[in-house]
């Protein structure tokens, strides 16, 4: 059960038992000629599976023939399905029906047709007849229509989206494709038959802790999200040996960054982690080794967890063993007369900083009738003011370093 453009052959013998399971339905139903119905997640080989089960069933002598539904007009999509006779030489073109005369004929992501569309695919399947476009003659039609979907089409049935009458002539056979979070058992060998598919990456590895993160990841793509990543690392990295940190970068490297990220970047923020960035550079260079001792997994732990403000921190991964909890510290044995003196300075402290209280009572005193807000918003003027002087009048920076329009700025000044 395997074919030369297939992701089904990444694996002789299947290790996770949805796979092994789907690969046993795809064989059964292969020694069929019934209409397949192939539901699952996008980028979960859909398309690889039709063709697997054509170039394993009898009809693999003849042509397999794959029409793409997704956006396609309903003129379109009769000119393909059907041929179309030319009026001024009465030459035929020949359409992926003729096309796939003892075949198989694939559409992918059938629940995209049209409705006009639907009712010719209805007719074609109810008949086993058709006629070119711009044609009288009628012909008969001898194919195996095999159709895939990533959408609910039962649920597009009751919304009057879908035919009712059609879904029940192409679900004879329904098989669903397993998304790659049910099979993370496969991963290894997806991973080490896309190393070899890419020309620099036959000779590349991929460490245990790496190997750990893309098995413990959430793939939203499968098997499409997997490869990019791959692709990605061989792309990005130059090593032979890919550690669990690099993958990171090469998954997150995928992922959009919010709006508020993109500001940070734009205002030139990034010395707020001055560690984070530097072992990246330093990662780049010299890939950490598979055996690390506890004090740098500690610190590559806290550069994961505390990068907040990068746009690598939208998920934490935990590369290697954890780091013991830290011991609470025990009390130093002093003397009681000092302990007690402490807590009763303690108990006598001010709530609020003196520098703070003190400003605020300077600026009571220049207006009686201030209240606290009152004198909160004073405080806010004064800091605008002395931020003003700072920029050297410069108000736009003051601004961006205030994080506030100009405008704003303008009217804090002002009032």
């Amino acid at each position: 059960m395997t074919s030369d453009h297939s992701v089904l052959a990444v694996a002789k013998r299947p290790t996770s038992a949805a796979f092994h399971g789907f690969v046993r339905r795809l064989h059964m139903a292969s020694q069929t000629d019934d209409p397949v119905l192939l539901a699952g997640e996008v980028g979960t080989g859909k398309r690889q599976s039709a063709t697997t089960v054509h170039n394993v069933s009898a009809r693999s002598g003849h042509n397999f023939v794959q029409i793409d539904c997704l956006g396609i007009k309903e003129t379109k999509f009769e000119l393909e399905i059907l041929g179309s006779l030319n009026p001024f030489n009465h030459q035929l073109r020949q359409g992926a029906v003729s096309l796939a005369e003892g075949g198989t004929l694939y559409l992918h992501e059938v629940g995209e047709l049209p409705p006009a569309s639907q009712t010719l695919l209805l007719r074609l399947m109810e008949s086993n007849t058709y006629s070119p476009v711009n044609s009288s003659d009628t012909y008969n039609s001898d194919f195996r229509l095999i159709t895939s979907s990533s959408q609910d089409l039962m649920a597009m049935v009751e919304h009057g989206k879908f035919r009712n009458d059609l879904l029940h002539h192409i679900n004879t056979l329904t098989i669903r494709t397993p998304s790659l979070n049910e099979r993370r058992e496969d991963i290894a060998d997806l991973v080490n038959s896309i190393l070899q598919e890419i020309p620099g990456g036959r000779h590349k590895q991929v460490s245990p802790e790496a190997m750990e993160v893309l098995c413990h990841h959430k793939y939203t793509a499968n098997i499409l999200e997997l490869r990019n990543i791959i692709h990605r690392l061989v792309g990005t990295f130059e090593a032979q040996c890919y550690s669990g940190l690099q993958v990171v970068q090469a998954i997150h490297a995928g992922t959009p960054s919010s709006k508020s990220e993109r500001v940070i970047e734009k205002k030139s923020q990034r010395s707020m982690l001055p560690d984070f960035n530097g072992y990246l550079d330093q990662a780049q260079n010299n890939p950490p080794a598979f055996a690390q001792p506890e004090q740098q997994v500690g610190a590559q732990q806290s550069i994961f967890q505390g990068a907040s403000h990068s746009a690598y921190a939208s998920t934490t991964y935990h590369i290697g063993p954890q780091t013991a909890p830290a011991q609470p510290v025990a009390e130093p044995a002093w003397p009681s007369a000092k302990v007690a003196d402490i807590r009763s300075r303690q108990v006598q402290a001010p709530p609020q900083p003196p520098s703070w209280q003190a400003r605020v009572a300077d600026m009571e005193s220049e207006d009686e009738s201030m209240g606290p807000f009152t004198a909160l918003k004073a405080q806010e003027r004064d800091y605008i003011a002395r931020l003003v002087d700072y920029c050297n009048g410069d108000k736009k920076k003051a601004a961006d370093i205030a994080g506030v329009t100009l405008r704003t700025l303008y009217r804090k000044l002002k009032h």
